[in-house]
């Protein structure tokens, strides 16, 4: 079977776009891709399929993205860097960029245009789910959310982490990805008694829990990364980024340390980084105490950083 083609780059005006958007814009997506202006189009699309939801990524030049109403899920819409119009019906859209809206591609012809070059992004949820936990939900069709609330910055943060890394994750880590995902999106949206309770208690924890630990990891070779400066950039108490740790069985230095011994450990085994000396090899794991490095590297390991490479050299 042939796989759709997912990116287009060139002229929109010969059978080539019009292929692709036939074959993949209509028939697999169930939208139409009206480009903005003239010229050349680019659009690269990423896709991720969770369990409860469908992702979409795309980056490029302005489109308008029109429904053909054969979707009867709801869809969380953003762009950060583009303002979106359009409209749901008789409902006008006007968001601007960093924020969010809500978007019903039941409705043939809905429309949402990215209004400069930049990312389209898209979370299809399952309407009835989303209707039991946010009876509102409808009613804040093509209304903005603020992208500027602490919600909204966890679920932008989750929706990142969930489309980079769903296609490395086993069934049952997706399965609760696409859980937390979906029950950040309620709370976003504005949850009602019981379902926002269990959202909170389920999704939120554990959402908070999986960014952190990615901020740390994008972070372990920073001389800046701390408790203090992790606790501002997510707007939690440090103790609140403690307990995390703790209810996961790990202290928060615990965990920093072992990622940056694992990541030193990692660097010393690689062909290509047997030129680097020991003291490169620390600092690039976050360690800026030598000494420490190589007490901390023994305890864990029983070897010294200078026996792992010898012994990786000689088993390559």
């Amino acid at each position: 079977m042939t796989q759709p083609q997912l990116s287009f780059s060139g002229d929109p005006t010969g059978p080539a776009y019009e292929g692709w958007r036939e074959q993949f814009c209509r028939k697999v997506m169930g939208t139409d891709f009206v480009p903005i202006g003239d010229g050349p189009v680019h659009r690269t699309i990423t896709p991720a399929i969770l369990p409860r939801l469908r992702l979409s990524a795309s980056y490029g030049t302005p489109m308008s993205f029109v429904s053909m109403g054969t979707n009867d899920e709801l869809v969380v819409v953003m762009s950060p860097n583009s303002d979106l119009s359009g409209t749901m019906g008789r409902r006008p859209l006007n968001v601007a960029a960093g924020d969010l809206t809500i978007g019903d591609p039941s409705i043939r012809g809905a429309r949402v245009s990215q209004m400069a070059y930049g990312n389209f992004q898209t979370a299809l949820l399952p309407r009835k789910a989303l209707l039991r936990a946010c009876p509102n939900a409808e009613d804040l069709i093509a209304q903005p959310i603020p992208g500027t609330r602490p919600i909204t910055s966890m679920f932008l943060r989750y929706y990142d982490l969930a489309h980079t890394h769903s296609d490395k994750l086993a069934p049952a880590e997706l399965d609760a990805v696409s859980q937390h995902l979906f029950d950040l999106a309620v709370l976003m949206i504005g949850a009602r008694g019981d379902a926002a309770e269990e959202a909170r208690m389920r999704g939120l924890a554990a959402a908070r829990f999986e960014t952190l630990k990615f901020d740390i990891l994008a972070r372990l070779d920073s001389p800046g990364l701390s408790l203090t400066g992790l606790s501002a950039a997510h707007r939690i108490s440090p103790r609140t980024i403690q307990l995390l740790f703790e209810q996961a069985g790990i202290t928060y230095s615990g965990f920093v340390l072992e990622q940056r011994l694992l990541r030193a450990e990692r660097l010393l085994r690689n062909p290509a980084m047997r030129t680097r000396k020991i003291i490169e090899i620390a600092q690039l794991a976050g360690f800026h105490d030598v000494s420490y490095f190589h007490r901390a590297f023994r305890r864990r390991f029983g070897q010294t950083p200078d026996d792992v490479r010898k012994l990786s050299g000689e088993a390559g």
